[in-house]
């Protein structure tokens, strides 16, 4: 039986306050145990650890959605553990490749050959981890993938301080990654195993091509997002150092809270976007996408308005320039919860291959921007980089959807998207005209905080 949006997205939202009060913990001790130059290297390990998992997964996790609305319920099992076959194929194969041109990989990426391993093993291990999340997700299980985000979490934070606190200054940040590796690797594999187990189905041809067919764009498109997401760090790091790199790892990583929760309301919206648009409950899907980014929005807003305090308590002075950037990820945030409406109308039409498209133009579009803003602006010419290259995303995604896929069966009107950007806008320019005006910008979040809530006490419903 279908679980009500209410209990998904309450066991999604207690998810995030447990998720964020570790992280609200951990980022602070680890950026200083670590150091700028230390988190720096950690996060670069970590892209190239997403890259490889997006990579050799074929996106597998990815097409669950769609094989719900293709196949029984009876089927299920057998598609999930057959689908796991080949994403375990692509990693063998890529293991294989790995160690054989281990030498070129490891100069190209200034990495030793034995965190190669740990590289493919943390990539594994996110894959595993991914899979499940989707599976959890798709089944309007979010008791279960707040149980796994949060053992994830308090593992994987427990054994790297130990390993941290029993190391060199200069080589604690190994420890870090050592600490994710071997968790996210002991929880993939079980998940694995745990899938293939159910299923006991290794190979079908139907299920294989059908996950080929959609798998393979989305992994364009994972790339693509990577490159959004992540080639700011990367290109810091080169052009400006280890240390500003660190910098603008600690205030986006403090940012990511709104895409933690923006990924809680996505899954526990998305699960009833299929299966109302399969239903044909057009009424629903509109109010429900509504509600999903007005509350979005209002969070985003009280998020900006409140963080410069937070901030100063949550990271040491030498990472305090790295403030400033926070608005500006946060409408990077935003505008990309945007892009989930038109993205989820394609990928329910199966278009993988024109998100993947639009990803990656947009992707392109951040490189170049990237290269030139940061010589001209250093961190804030990469975080301004990202935010433009989202709206380029969201354009060119809106566009198809609304006047090529969609042609009058579009369900997402454009008023709601300009009344909630118009809001976040105006809450972004109350903190850069009031950096210090906590006594402004404060109550200003509280009044937002309580009008949002008398809305949702009146609809008796979160989204």
């Amino acid at each position: 039986m279908k679980k009500s949006i209410n209990r998904i997205a309450f066991f999604n939202f207690l998810s995030i306050v447990l998720l964020q009060g570790i992280s609200f913990i951990s980022s602070p001790l680890f950026s200083r145990l670590l150091g700028t130059e230390g988190y720096g290297n950690l996060s670069s390990f970590s892209i190239w650890a997403g890259v490889m998992a997006s990579v050799l997964s074929i996106q597998s996790n990815m097409t669950i959605a769609n094989a719900r609305v293709e196949f029984s319920e009876q089927e299920q099992p057998a598609y999930q553990s057959s689908v796991m076959t080949l994403s375990l194929v692509s990693f063998a194969l890529g293991a294989v490749l790995l160690w054989l041109l281990a030498g070129p990989i490891s100069a190209g990426l200034k990495m030793e050959r034995w965190l190669l391993m740990l590289l493919m093993a943390e990539a594994f291990g996110a894959f595993g981890v991914n899979f499940l999340s989707s599976k959890f997700t798709y089944e309007f299980q979010a008791d279960l993938n707040m149980l796994l985000s949060v053992f994830i979490a308090v593992a994987t934070m427990g054994l790297a301080l130990v390993l941290v606190l029993n190391m060199p200054q200069q080589q604690r940040y190994l420890g870090r990654i050592l600490g994710n590796a071997l968790v996210y690797g002991a929880v993939g594999l079980l998940g694995c195993g745990w899938i293939l187990y159910r299923g006991k189905t290794f190979f079908c041809w139907k299920y294989w091509k059908f996950c080929l067919v959609l798998g393979y764009p989305l992994v364009f498109q994972n790339l693509a997002y990577s490159i959004l997401g992540s080639s700011d760090i990367l290109m810091l790091k080169q052009m400006a150092g280890a240390s500003s790199s660190g910098i603008y790892s600690l205030a986006l990583n403090l940012s990511g809270i709104m895409f933690t929760i923006y990924t809680a309301l996505n899954n526990s919206w998305v699960p009833f976007f299929f299966d109302d648009m399969k239903q044909g409950r057009g009424e629903s899907v509109v109010r429900q996408s509504k509600n999903f980014l007005e509350l979005f929005a209002v969070l985003s807003m009280g998020f900006v308005l409140l963080v410069p305090e937070v901030y100063r308590v949550y990271a040491s002075p030498e990472y305090w320039p790295g403030i400033k950037l926070i608005p500006v990820f946060v409408a990077s945030y935003y505008v990309n919860a945007l892009c989930t409406f038109p993205v989820n109308f394609e990928l329910y039409h199966k278009k993988t291959g024109v998100v993947s498209a639009a990803t990656i133009s947009s992707a392109l579009f951040n490189l170049a921007l990237n290269y030139g803003f940061i010589r001209l602006f250093g961190m804030t010419g990469a975080a301004v980089a990202t935010l433009l290259s989202h709206c380029i995303q969201f354009a060119m995604h809106e566009c198809y959807s609304r006047l090529v896929l969609g042609k009058g069966s579009y369900p997402f009107a454009l008023s709601t998207w300009m009344r909630c950007t118009g809001m976040l806008a105006a809450a972004v320019a109350v903190f850069y005209a009031a950096p210090n005006g906590w006594y402004l910008r404060w109550p200003l979040g509280a009044a937002l905080g309580i009008w949002e809530l008398s809305r949702i006490w009146k609809r008796r419903s979160l989204l």
